[in-house]
């Protein structure tokens, strides 16, 4: 009987051995689990989801009169560093500064490398100067590498920490690659510039279904024949019908979140709309460019797009330039080159905007498949030496039409320009001298005389 009520027991605690194994197991193995999910990998530190929680755990103790700012930062060009010097180089870079961090921050503050080269940090402070020490303390020790900062001082505790780093990452844009400034503060004109860009965003499907949309025509005036030649299109947004929206403040948004592919198609089909209406007219329409995204020739149905267009409304191609900016033809040429020349097969006219505006070589010139090239406006409004500024003109003007490429000269408004050009042998000036750009009604009197 005693034998059995000890084995009884035996056996007990060897039961619960094994559950306390298990259970130790279990907390063992979900410790594991969850410093994988919460550690970036190349630091060693907090990941962004673990930032996410940190702040705000850290945000909810913090007392009303406690003050936290979200600092971000990257490395200026960091992708050259890693080409350069190798990943291995880069990542100790990576340690190295969140090496940093750790060392300076304290108990109510966190940080992490949140992705590539970008860090972000909660920092509790009582006047900037505390912000802006901290920065420069990360600085002075990662001095091997430049660091751009942007800096939001938290307000509302009610926003998502995801806000806080983009209005932080909109303070850093505003000084990006700027050699003199390495930080900004979030404030109100950037403020104004979010809510402009979260309205655009929120209404711009709504706008393109409801024609808000509205094509402008800027005439091209060929000054040896001396007369019209074409025009250009351009984009604007008729928000209501007092207020407009400017393409400046809406085209890099539309280009950033991928919208611009719309927008190109809709004023590529106004276009040969407009085309179709000369034509029904029985007048014979002079060619409209058309400008187009980068991203819509790494669209694969991009050139099947646009003919089908031009065949709705029976359209030659040969009336229909497009036209893309200088520096899209950088990166990725090999895609961006073959569509080009596709294009250029079917009959489209292919025109390159902005040549000088700061990546051009004269090389490539031979090697894009080109029939227009716009001379960007920063060629002539260099009015300190004249003399010189004549002889580049007139050089490139020669180079560029004995490649077989015609030249358009815009951003011309005045006299002086025009007859600088037309010393250079230039043939076609698109500017504010013969015309802004206009609506299609107005176009329509000063070209067609309709």
């Amino acid at each position: 009987m005693i034998i059995t009520i000890i084995g009884w027991i035996i056996l007990s605690f060897l039961f619960l051995g094994v559950i306390l194994y298990i259970l130790y197991s279990k907390a063992k193995s979900q410790k594991t689990i969850e410093k994988m999910a919460y550690t970036d990998f190349v630091t060693g530190y907090s990941n962004w989801r673990k930032f996410e929680l940190d702040v705000r755990n850290l945000l909810k103790k913090a007392s009303q009169n406690d003050k936290h700012a979200m600092v971000i930062f990257d490395i200026d060009k960091f992708k050259a560093i890693n080409d350069i010097y190798g990943h291995k180089k880069g990542n100790s870079i990576l340690k190295d500064i969140a090496d940093t961090l750790d060392s300076i921050t304290h108990n109510n503050e966190t940080f992490a490398r949140v992705s590539s080269d970008n860090f972000n940090m909660l920092l509790s402070y009582d006047t900037r100067e505390d912000i802006i020490n901290v920065i420069k303390k990360i600085i002075i020790n990662n001095d091997f590498v430049n660091l751009s900062f942007g800096i939001y001082e938290i307000k509302d505790k009610s926003l998502s920490i995801s806000a806080y780093s983009d209005r932080a990452s909109l303070a850093k844009l505003s000084i990006k690659n700027n050699r003199d400034i390495n930080f900004a503060f979030f404030n109100d004109e950037l403020r104004d510039k979010l809510l402009l860009e979260d309205k655009i965003e929120k209404k711009m499907e709504y706008a393109l279904e409801n024609n808000q949309f509205i094509m402008y025509l800027q005439p091209k005036y060929n000054i040896k024949s001396e007369k019209f030649c074409g025009s250009e299109a351009l984009v604007r947004w008729q928000y209501t019908e007092k207020e407009f929206i400017y393409p400046s403040d809406f085209i890099p948004i539309f280009e950033k979140n991928g919208f611009i592919t719309k927008i190109d198609m809709y004023i590529l089909e106004q276009a040969c709309k407009e085309i179709r209406t000369l034509f029904d007219k029985g007048i014979s329409p002079l060619p409209i460019s058309v400008n187009f995204s980068r991203v819509d020739f790494f669209k694969k149905d991009f050139i099947t797009k646009i003919v089908n267009i031009c065949d709705k409304y029976k359209i030659p191609y040969s009336l229909i330039e497009i036209e893309i900016t200088e520096s899209s033809m950088f990166g990725d040429t090999d895609t961006l080159f073959e569509v080009s020349r596709s294009l250029q097969d079917i009959g489209f006219i292919l025109s390159m905007d902005d040549f000088g505006s700061g990546y051009s070589s004269v090389n490539m010139l031979k090697n894009i498949p080109l029939n227009v090239i716009k001379l960007d406006r920063g060629f002539f409004i260099d009015d300190k030496n004249i003399d010189k500024n004549q002889i580049v003109i007139k050089s490139i003007v020669s180079l560029i039409k004995q490649l077989g490429i015609r030249v358009v000269a815009e951003g011309i408004e005045t006299k002086s320009q025009v007859e600088m050009l037309r010393k250079a042998n230039c043939d076609i000036i698109q500017g504010y001298y013969f015309s802004k750009p206009l609506p299609v009604k107005e176009f329509e009197k000063l070209v067609y005389k309709i």
